[in-house]
């Protein structure tokens, strides 16, 4: 069952028991935009999306995908490691 990315913001902020004029302050979304969204007036876009994920990046697997049991990757440092092990190789 999927809801809409607005509505989720709305579940996420009300889940850390805050009102609109808070979450607006901490993300930089404007207080009448995040209306806009809880209310699935307009739909957030990709920098609304990572606003809420940096402040809380434990919702952010579950804002994008639904999904809550994710393991996340970092491509950077997978291609450190790799790096490392082929300078190790190499030597």
């Amino acid at each position: 069952m999927s809801i809409s990315q607005g509505k989720k913001i709305r579940l996420i902020r009300e889940s850390l028991d805050m009102g609109r004029a808070e979450f607006s302050d901490i993300t930089g979304i404007p207080k009448q935009t995040l209306i806009g969204y809880e209310t699935e007036r307009t739909k957030p876009g990709g920098e609304a999306l990572a606003a809420v994920a940096k402040v809380w990046p434990e919702f952010a697997a579950y804002l994008l995908t639904d999904e809550t049991s994710v393991k996340q990757r970092n491509p950077e440092l997978e291609a450190l490691a790799r790096e490392l092990e082929n300078q190790k190789k190499a030597s």
